[in-house]
């Protein structure tokens, strides 16, 4: 079955490596185009039912249309097919909300911006995206690899300024008994704040990774920097997390208000 699966993925991807890449001639590769395609709807066909199973059992449990979508996939697809299309599928969604200047930030929300440090980043995307495909179509002399290659660095480009656009359209919110920090549309954890006891400026930084566990620390970083350290007395529990967190530590753009406003939170410490 796992073969079938994995059949599943390739055979609309070798149809179209086939025909785009000149391979064969546009009559042959129709012909073999469509022969893949016949093949494609038979495998369709024996996927159908463990999707449709896996569907209806996730409806059940009380999961939305999209969520139960995703569970059925992940029964009849490969795990590493459906992380890359979950991918893209986010990326698009990113796109279309820059596009509507939308943010994910519900009523009662108060949004703590962090995405200050990735407008440069995305302003060197675009214009090294931008110059490195116009160099491509020069440079490069066969026709079939010039146009290939400009397609894939014009969707790079494109997914790179989805990707950039993430942070602001998932800024941290701070909600009633709550802290939610996000690293863009990839992580988000929820720190409640009843047992919240300090909150300061923080210096350390370079860290390796966006978000580090250690120990009782959570810290949730931009570029390796976090800028802002909450204590919480007595440690509590972030679903994703494993053990109790004393210490969290995140980035945001403005961290004198935002300690500020999170001081005004702290409860004193009984001991």
């Amino acid at each position: 079955m796992a073969g079938v699966r994995w059949l599943t993925a390739l055979v609309p991807l070798t149809s179209a490596a086939l025909v785009t890449t000149g391979v064969l001639d546009l009559r042959a590769g129709l012909l073999v185009a469509l022969a893949l395609e016949a093949a494609l709807a038979v495998l369709l066909l024996v996927e159908a039912v463990p999707f449709r199973r896996a569907y209806r059992v996730a409806r059940r449990t009380g999961a939305g249309r999209l969520a139960a979508a995703v569970v059925g996939a992940e029964a009849v697809w490969p795990p590493v097919v459906v992380r890359l299309a979950r991918a893209e599928v986010g990326i698009l969604r990113l796109l279309w909300w820059a596009v509507r200047r939308r943010e994910d930030v519900g009523p009662g929300d108060t949004a703590l911006g962090y995405a200050g440090r990735f407008g440069v980043v995305l302003v060197v995307l675009t214009v090294l995206g931008v110059l490195e495909t116009g160099v491509l179509h020069v440079l490069v002399l066969w026709e079939t690899v010039r146009w290939g290659l400009v397609v894939v660095s014009v969707y790079a480009l494109v997914w790179s300024v989805g990707f950039a656009s993430s942070p602001r359209q998932h800024p941290h919110l701070l909600r009633d008994g709550e802290l939610v920090l996000r690293s863009g549309h990839l992580h988000a954890f929820a720190v409640p704040l009843s047992g919240l006891v300090a909150a300061r400026r923080s210096v350390v930084s370079d860290h390796r990774r966006t978000v580090v566990h250690d120990g009782e620390r959570l810290v949730v970083s931009v570029m390796g920097d976090p800028n802002v350290e909450l204590r919480l007395d007595p440690p509590v529990r972030v679903a994703g997390r494993e053990g109790p967190v004393a210490r969290v530590a995140f980035w945001v753009d403005d961290p004198q208000a935002v300690a500020r406003l999170l001081h005004d939170r702290t409860v004193p410490v009984d001991h």
